[in-house]
């Protein structure tokens, strides 16, 4: 909702209305997905460490 309504913002950044309806879009299907349980976020930490003994 708050990309829609800042819709003027988007397009004053150079994003034309093709760019705006596939983002909308995006989080649209975004959202359905975590509501639904299909989506989830992971959070993974990689530290590089030389060999342990």
């Amino acid at each position: 909702e708050r990309f829609t309504e800042r819709a003027d913002d988007v397009e004053a950044l150079g994003f034309d209305e093709t760019f705006r309806r596939l983002w909308t879009f995006y989080l649209a299907y975004s959202e359905a997905g975590f509501r639904a349980g299909y989506l989830d976020v992971h959070h993974y930490l990689f530290d590089k460490k030389g060999p342990t003994r």
